[in-house]
């Protein structure tokens, strides 16, 4: 194995350490110091750096002598491999000075920063008894958002349409289900509050209907504010790319993609990809782990498929590996299924960039019926 033998908890630990180290040479000596030897895939893969960079840092440190390649065997399969092992002068180098994290105290001194600014918010969920545990999640929410929420108006129209996002999130119908309250001033009485489609939720909380479609529907629902929503029939699901569902859903796709990167580099298998088993794998992890449920896992499924050609264009599978996204492209059926995925498919073959929000689903006609 190239890995030493420690524990999956010890070395997530690591792992999520070595991310915040900034200089992405001290980053290399770190996981080659504390994970064991790595063959120059698993450094790709363990660094979150792209092939060049891992291999311009190996270059690096091989002429000076920080770090080694050497022949191991492979435990399991007795096989033989080179890998790369830190040196007695790479631990000394390593050891020289503090390893630089990111600014934690910045962090939370921007957090507090946020907090304050949105003071108004929570006054606001307070006047309409939404409960501290469920406005700690919003505020915690938006804080990762930064900047790009605090230029959109702040008024009352936009913190329903927030809370209307939120109180339909998919984690929503576990964690914070039938969370909220309702305050009824006439009868000075409290309510459980049930879940709502849009019509009640308008009506409940007196805002109008155009509000919480341009806002919650359209505005907030693009890349740089991080929300996806998944419509079933006249019912909206929301998650965000910083909740527990984001954060899995979209690291699932990424090791996904890695893994093909590093099955094709190895020559393990020469496969043809499959992109709708891919998606379909991804999600049933995701329904395995209690994050979602039968009756939206077939439209979760169809947002993952265009979220896995979306991040494969991104780390660069048309140059590496063009033919066979193409052919996994061509071959999909389930791309067709969606309204953004036959937009997706059409940009790719016409080679041409066009505006597409691939943080929405939206079931083309013959699907919704």
């Amino acid at each position: 194995m190239e890995t030493w033998n420690i524990s999956k908890k010890l070395k997530s630990e690591l792992l999520k350490k070595s991310s915040n180290i900034e200089d992405n040479s001290r980053r290399i000596l770190f996981i080659l110091r504390n994970l064991g030897p790595q063959r120059f895939t698993n450094l790709i893969k363990y660094s979150n750096l792209s092939r060049s960079t891992v291999s311009k840092y190996l270059n690096f440190h091989r002429k000076n002598k920080n770090v080694e390649q050497r022949l191991f065997t492979d435990k399991q399969t007795n096989k033989q491999y080179r890998g790369y092992v830190i040196t007695e002068r790479g631990i000394e180098k390593l050891g020289e000075g503090p390893l630089k994290l990111k600014d934690e105290l910045f962090l939370v001194n921007e957090l507090k920063e946020n907090v304050r600014k949105l003071e108004d918010l929570i006054d606001f969920y307070k006047e309409i008894n939404v409960v501290d545990a469920f406005i700690i999640h919003i505020v915690r929410i938006i804080s990762k958002i930064g900047d790009n929420f605090f230029e959109l108006q702040q008024d009352r129209d936009l913190y329903l349409s927030l809370f209307y996002i939120f109180y339909n999130s998919i984690l929503g119908q576990g964690a914070f289900a039938r969370i909220y309250w309702h305050f009824d001033k006439s009868s000075s009485q409290k309510f459980v509050g049930y879940k709502l489609n849009l019509d009640q939720f308008c009506e409940v909380y007196k805002v109008s209907r155009e509000a919480i479609n341009y806002l919650a529907r359209s505005k907030l629902i693009k890349s740089n504010f991080g929300f996806y929503l998944i419509q079933r029939e006249d019912t909206d699901f929301f998650f965000h790319e910083e909740d527990l569902l984001g954060t899995t859903t979209l690291r699932l796709i990424k090791d996904k993609l890695i893994d093909e990167i590093i099955n094709l580099q190895e020559g393990i298998y020469d496969m043809i990809y499959d992109l709708d088993i891919m998606a379909e794998e991804i999600t049933n992890q995701l329904k395995e782990m209690g994050l979602i449920w039968d009756a939206i896992q077939a439209q979760f499924q169809l947002l993952v498929l265009n979220q896995i050609i979306k991040n494969a264009i991104e780390m660069g599978f048309l140059d590496i590996e063009r033919e066979k996204l193409m052919e996994g492209i061509t071959q999909s059926k389930k791309l067709l299924m969606s309204k953004e995925g036959k937009m997706l498919k059409k940009s790719i073959f016409n080679g041409f960039n066009i505006d597409l929000n691939l943080n929405t689903l939206t079931l083309t006609s013959n699907q919704e019926s």
